[in-house]
């Protein structure tokens, strides 16, 4: 019985906790949208801190109706594709997509963060989202590149759309105000004259994730060009390839065993960034990962890249067999990376065939894969390169995009490294990008 009723009074104290206003399990709450002397009320959400605001899609229609960035917004459902949701910019909000007045909230609404299928002016996007029902949450920030409005945080539950004001931030104010703090490195510049147009802390090393893939594929083209590799010839699967495969770090299902084309295990490492995929390529040209990795820190050396130091092919960190375990991860500069990217794209261009794809098929699989890159859905012209992450590196990303200056075209390449989060990462490329187009092309 005294088991019973201390199991009822912590129950009783638990429910006597206030409800924070938005957790993974939590649910919207009331925010005023305000534009000119118009205020509507749209439902939001709070994820982790204080000020990480995600709207309803459906409300924020219903707020930005009669200005120069409306949008209807409708969503389609079918039992094969589940929840797809649509922006239609310029075109007025109808009563059945628009949210209308608030109302009370009397459930937990159990949202999950994912990349909800989102399509704007018909184009898809890669935004990170919370669903619930049929209505979509996004992030304000995501709603800003996307709307290209510029929106100021009045208070906890109050957000004023300035709908003649296109969304500008400059980099050097963002630095100043700790944004860049989140990331443990940034080179932004033009790859081919070596310009650079924005840095942070870009000649310290830092683990790379998988963007170790970069330096992976450079080894595979110039096998192909020495003739000592072709791209149609057939890999074979081995057992620890199929082992990798079948981990949690595994991309696609691989049997030892099976055969697979050479090219379409490089487009599974750059698109979907397979480990697996990775190591089928090093074992084949090399005869073990071992040795392609040291062809990978001679030809860093060569490169004249010092701050490269390789362990594995495919960027996930190796444990020593030590009685206390030592973990290492590859590591790089971000200005470093930037001169691997600007080498790649000078003198094997053709990665961008690759690259700037948002889906690939791989026939022997028949499997079609989504590229890991959301910049090449988010922002148009972008044509790669890769993306990245572990628990060490966080979430990396190398962007390239050509631009035309002074009459003659130019590669623009960004790396970021160690983003705190992977919505963060793309916000932040985005950004960067986006001012560098308008600052530096012409």
């Amino acid at each position: 019985m005294r088991k019973l009723l201390a199991l009822l009074l912590c129950l009783a104290l638990l429910l006597a906790l206030p409800v924070p206003a938005f957790a993974d399990d939590g649910e919207p709450f009331a925010l005023t949208v305000t534009v000119g002397d118009k205020a509507t009320p749209v439902r939001a959400l709070q994820d982790a801190y204080a000020g990480n605001l995600y709207l309803s899609l459906r409300d924020l229609s219903a707020a930005l109706s009669g200005t120069e960035k409306q949008f209807r917004y409708n969503y389609m459902y079918s039992t094969q594709d589940g929840y797809s949701f649509f922006i239609h910019p310029g075109v007025e909000a109808d009563n059945e997509s628009a949210g209308g007045a608030y109302p009370a909230v009397s459930r937990v609404t159990m949202l999950a963060l994912r990349r909800n299928k989102l399509y704007y002016d018909g184009q898809e996007r890669k935004y990170y989202s919370y669903r619930d029902g049929s209505d979509l949450y996004l992030n304000l920030t995501d709603i800003e590149l996307m709307l290209d409005v510029t929106a100021q945080t009045v208070s906890g539950t109050r957000v004023d759309f300035l709908c003649d004001r296109p969304f500008r931030p400059d980099p050097q104010t963002l630095r100043e105000n700790g944004y860049f703090e989140a990331f443990n490195a940034i080179v932004l510049g033009d790859a081919s004259n070596g310009k650079l147009l924005f840095t942070s802390q870009s000649s310290r090393s830092f683990p790379i994730a998988s963007l170790t893939k970069l330096m992976t594929y450079l080894l595979v083209v110039e096998a192909v060009e020495d003739g000592e590799a072709r791209m149609d010839e057939p890999v074979t699967v081995s057992k620890a390839v199929e082992s990798l495969s079948e981990s949690p770090d595994g991309i696609l299902k691989l049997k030892a065993g099976m055969t697979l084309p050479l090219e379409e295990l490089v487009t599974a490492m750059l698109l979907a960034s397979s480990n697996e995929s990775a190591l089928a390529i090093a074992e084949h040209l090399a005869g073990s990962e071992s040795a392609f990795v040291e062809r990978m820190n001679a030809r860093a050396r060569e490169l004249g890249l010092k701050s490269a130091e390789f362990y594995t092919v495919h960027g996930l960190p190796v444990y020593l067999g030590e009685s206390v375990p030592v973990k290492h991860q590859n590591l790089m500069s971000a200005s470093e990376l930037f001169t691997l990217c600007g080498y790649i794209l000078a003198h094997f261009p053709q990665i961008t065939d690759l690259t700037s794809r948002q889906y690939a098929k791989l026939p022997s699989l028949n499997y079609t894969t989504a590229n890991s890159n959301p910049m090449v859905f988010n922002l148009p012209g972008v044509t790669g390169l890769k993306t990245g992450n572990t628990n060490r590196a966080g979430f990396c990303l190398s962007v390239s995009m050509p631009v035309t200056v002074a009459g003659e075209r130019h590669e623009l390449v960004l790396i970021l490294l160690g983003a705190e989060s992977v919505d963060l990462r793309g916000q932040a490329a985005e950004i960067l990008l986006r001012w560098a187009r308008e600052n530096y092309a012409g």
